[in-house]
């Protein structure tokens, strides 16, 4: 029983740093209206806060594209954070082009690690460890991909810092806490 339960851990452990390394989780939630408690925010790490926001972003945007390519109205899309976190437009297009720097260097950093996932996959065909097995430990260059992509998010968040400026940024910042952290669900 002891066993089945570290195995358990195990395989857990290795998803969740395989889901890391291809590309993390999506926000799919809309914001909350109500503020998110200071510990409720204090329990998601900045870089999933916003590593969660950029991924938003370039979704918004894609979506953007999308609904104009159809000829359709996509001012909604676009005034996104104009609307929810009462940004300038000029701030609006600062958060886009930094998501999207940060979008190119996640999608470099993802395809160093794709190769080393498929590896790492081969061995346990259809996703099943073999009955009495214990699943190998992942390669410690995953680990590290994750970790670098972790400072990629954070360097952009920098960015965003120094190019809104100290008021601005501990503006938007609090909106990110109290409006993207409570929609991130931490397993």
């Amino acid at each position: 029983m002891k066993k089945k339960r570290m195995l358990k851990k195990q395989v857990a452990v290795v998803l969740f740093l395989l889901g890391l390394a291809i590309g993390g989780l999506s926000l799919s939630r809309h914001y909350k209206s109500s503020a998110a408690s200071p510990k409720q925010a204090a329990k998601v790490p900045e870089h999933v806060m916003y590593k969660h926001l950029f991924h938003h972003v370039m979704a918004l945007k894609k979506r953007t594209e999308d609904t104009e390519k159809e000829g359709k109205d996509a001012s909604q899309f676009k005034t996104h954070f104009i609307r929810k976190a009462n940004l300038s437009p000029e701030q609006s297009r600062i958060l886009e082009e930094v998501a999207g720097e940060f979008d190119q260097e996640e999608q470099l950093i993802a395809a160093k690690a794709k190769p080393l996932v498929e590896a790492y996959k081969a061995q346990y065909p259809n996703g099943q460890v073999p009955h009495g097995q214990t699943p190998a430990r992942p390669p410690e260059e995953l680990r590290k991909l994750s970790e670098e992509r972790d400072a990629a998010v954070l360097r952009a968040r920098d960015s965003l810092h120094v190019r809104l400026g100290d008021e601005e940024f501990k503006r938007f910042d609090n909106f990110v806490k109290t409006h993207i952290a409570p929609n991130i669900e931490i397993h």
